[in-house]
């Protein structure tokens, strides 16, 4: 019991949402224990350090967390293959060594979950083309894209504040160290106390997405695998974090938490997307089934922005860098190559 508690109070300590009394009371505990005391330590002098610090310094600070342990220390490379790791996941790879186990964290723990029944949530669901803004009974703001569903209680009870998401949403959420914040998703989990942050999981996209904007959270994906060790990721403003359940492949990498919730404010911003990628987020955004009539337009690549403008406008200057064309009709947007070929 004393170790879960410990484990519980040092996530709530390495996140600055401590209580007073909660500070005491972990302290108290770990001065009954010496091995969990000294790990705490080594902790926290590694976090006090890594936010003044660049990326190259806080990689170098956990090897040496990692050397004063006696404990190996793992190439990125062999964690997360075809790319280099960002040092927030190797924090979280520190925590979860000093602490023992991803699953005991509370921050990572699902087990003491209090969920209202699913029957009696509250839904909202956004057609494609619709979004809409939630205000939640403890002054939590939601943005819902489009073809998203949400739910979530009349009234929050108990000591957590537990939500459901299938597709985008963007979060403002009250601060509450009380009673953390819990967004279960199909493939994951994402927890906080209280910050902003934009999460993207459609159940029909073999990737869960989800970026900082203010604050901190922790992403815990669901893994399949029997036995695979739980992974716990903690993120800060401007890092996102992409998680592959098809292939159960975990990467961070740094982001614009301002561009990924530019769809809350009218804003479509398309970096290096194929035309088969902007097709999906044009289908979602204005509700048309979009039609392909050849292969070729679907690997054109694009970068853009665009605010508030209409389906026609977007295609019409899509159609200015590449050769294809376009035909908009009450229900769908075909697409076909060569210019001039629909009319």
């Amino acid at each position: 019991m004393n170790k879960d508690r410990i484990l519980e109070l040092m996530a709530r300590k390495l996140s600055g949402e401590s209580t007073p009394e909660e500070l005491r009371e972990l302290q108290d505990l770990l001065s009954a224990d010496p091995t969990a005391g000294e790990r705490s330590k080594v902790l926290d002098q590694f976090w006090s350090r890594r936010d003044d610090e660049t990326n190259s310094s806080v990689e170098e600070n956990l090897r040496k967390v990692l050397t004063s342990l006696e404990l190996p220390h793992t190439p990125p490379a062999e964690i997360v293959p075809m790319r280099r790791k960002r040092s927030w996941l190797k924090v979280a790879a520190a925590v979860l060594i000093l602490v023992g186990t991803g699953t005991a964290l509370y921050l990572g723990r699902q087990k003491s979950v209090e969920s209202a029944p699913l029957a009696s949530l509250m839904e909202k669901h956004n057609a494609k083309g619709t979004r809409s803004i939630i205000q939640l009974p403890d002054g939590s703001k939601i943005w819902l894209n489009a073809d998203s569903k949400l739910r979530y209680p009349e009234v929050f009870k108990g000591r957590t504040r537990e939500i459901y998401l299938n597709g985008e949403a963007f979060f403002d959420v009250a601060r509450n160290p009380e009673h953390p914040f819990i967004i279960h998703l199909a493939n994951g989990t994402v927890q906080v106390l209280g910050t902003s942050f934009n999460i993207r999981a459609y159940d029909n996209e073999p990737v869960v997405e989800t970026s900082v904007a203010t604050g901190r959270i922790a992403f815990i994906p669901r893994y399949r695998t029997p036995r695979k060790i739980q992974d716990t990721v903690y993120l800060a403003p401007d890092h996102k974090a992409s998680y592959t359940f098809t292939k159960e492949e975990l990467t961070t990498s740094i982001t614009s938490g301002k561009e990924d919730k530019a769809w809350t404010e009218g804003r479509l911003i398309f970096r290096s997307m194929t035309m088969e990628q902007i097709a999906i987020e044009l289908e979602r955004n204005f509700g048309k089934k979009v039609i392909f009539l050849d292969e070729d337009p679907k690997a054109f690549v694009f970068t853009g922005a665009f605010e508030n403008n209409s389906l026609d406008e977007i295609m019409y200057y899509l159609t200015r860098t590449k050769n294809f064309s376009y035909k908009i009709t009450n229900s769908e947007l075909l697409i076909a190559a060569g210019a001039g070929q629909l009319q």
